[in-house]
């Protein structure tokens, strides 16, 4: 059997208001990291830093070939 590839994780801190603005926060740091990397973020873990605050780990994905 083939052996799965290592998890890969980045960690990154958000400060926020509302839980709307997290997730607007979450999406934009999203999609810039797949823009600039050629990747995409999977959340994996979420983690309260206390009121207003939460540490985000996500999987890094690769990309997968484009079809032609």
């Amino acid at each position: 059997m083939p052996k799965k590839p290592e998890k890969v994780t980045l960690h990154h801190d958000f400060v926020f208001a509302t839980d709307a603005e997290l997730d607007e926060k979450i999406a934009g740091f999203r999609a810039e990291h797949e823009a600039a990397h050629d990747q995409i973020l999977a959340m994996d873990a979420r983690r309260s830093l206390g009121a207003g605050k939460v540490r985000v780990t996500f999987r890094v994905i690769e990309k997968k070939g484009k079809k032609r």
